[in-house]
């Protein structure tokens, strides 16, 4: 008789993430929802799902709606314990509040079958509006995370139960710039004030400080100087070149955050720094307005941004009554100075767009 023995274990991977929602007055409509960065925790992908005017396939729209979701396939039975819960987007350190907390076993499934938990009455407009969590027409939302696995030791699983973090390089880049750790490059800009930087760092990050700094002949450069660029938008392109990310103060839904967005935009064409480029269309394209839209069409035709330039004219195209009020604006007439041919043929799309459509 073959006799054997088994033995498991319960393995436990905890993360959180924090999902900050900006232009939260601009999520309109019934069922209108945003989702968070996908997030992984245990080996699966997570995301959050809010509805600020509540998910009304199942309750009024007094109630904003909050769900977590998991978004790849689940080979094997876990427990999910989460909460979720608001935070004061200025100080996140002071406390959770209108904490939503449960626990789920998953059963194997793909992520199309799971539909995801949470509370259809998160929190009430009027608790929102007195809570003191929602600033500057921004929310941020935390998620907290436990996932359980069980582990079978026999069949070598163990191996799986090696926790690997987050890449914390952007985390330690940070921790270089303003340090003075070995900063071996000063930026002049403009005369008026001036950065030290690591010239590696920028090499790497923009194939034209690249050009401008290495010299195979002689020894890189230590000092540069900079024109036609505001000093504060400089230091918003330094802190992606370390973070790649957009400084926190873009974050916020403000008209100076979008006005930095068009500069930076710019600065990020002249470096070729593509992925900031898109950051900043991206921020634009979220505030677009009436007083708005023609500054970014001028923008996307200087710069080559296709994408920026395709949400204008749908902005444009969907009201004829919207399409009068923003040509008699002044970005529009910018537009028509800068970019005069171009006009008419923004028009001319926009009215075979509205007739493709029917309107």
């Amino acid at each position: 008789m073959l006799t054997g023995k088994t033995s498991s274990m319960v393995a436990v991977y905890s993360g959180e993430h924090l999902f900050r929602v900006t232009g939260h007055s601009k999520i309109t409509g019934d069922n209108a929802f945003v989702m968070s960065d996908t997030f992984r925790v245990g080996g699966h992908d997570w995301a959050i799902q809010y509805y600020p005017n509540g998910d009304t396939r199942i309750v009024d729209g007094q109630f904003a709606s909050v769900f977590l979701l998991l978004t790849s396939a689940c080979e094997s039975e876990i427990t999910a314990s989460y909460s979720l819960c608001l935070q004061d987007p200025a100080t996140p350190a002071t406390g959770d509040k209108y904490k939503f907390s449960i626990t789920h076993v998953v059963p194997p499934s793909t992520a199309e079958q799971f539909k995801g938990w949470g509370s259809t009455r998160f929190v009430s407009r009027a608790d929102l509006a007195a809570s003191g969590c929602l600033k500057d027409d921004c929310l941020v939302i935390k998620a907290t995370l436990d996932v359980s696995k069980l582990i079978d030791e026999s069949k070598g699983d163990l191996g799986n139960i090696i926790v690997v973090p987050p890449s914390n390089l952007s985390k330690d880049l940070h921790s270089m710039l303003g340090s003075g750790l070995k900063e071996d490059l000063t930026v002049d800009v403009g005369g008026f004030r001036s950065f030290k930087a690591h010239a590696c760092v920028l090499c790497a990050r923009s194939p034209v400080f690249r050009a401008q700094l290495y010299n195979p002949v002689s020894a890189m450069q230590s000092t540069i100087r900079i024109e036609d660029v505001d000093a504060r938008v400089f230091e918003a392109l330094l802190h992606y070149m370390y973070n790649d990310c957009l400084p926190a103060s873009m974050e916020e839904a403000t008209q100076e955050a979008t006005n930095m967005a068009r500069q930076l935009l710019a600065v990020a064409h002249r470096y070729e720094v593509e992925r900031l480029k898109l950051l900043c269309e991206s921020k634009l394209s979220k505030a677009l307005d009436v007083s708005l839209v023609g500054f970014a069409l001028d923008v996307a035709e200087q710069y080559h941004c296709q994408q920026l330039k395709d949400c204008c004219l749908k902005y444009m195209a969907a009201d004829r009554e919207r399409l009068q009020a923003i040509m008699g604006t002044q970005g529009f007439q910018q537009l028509n100075t800068n970019h005069p041919r171009v006009v008419s043929d923004i028009l001319a799309q926009v009215v075979a767009q509205r007739l493709g459509d029917g309107k």
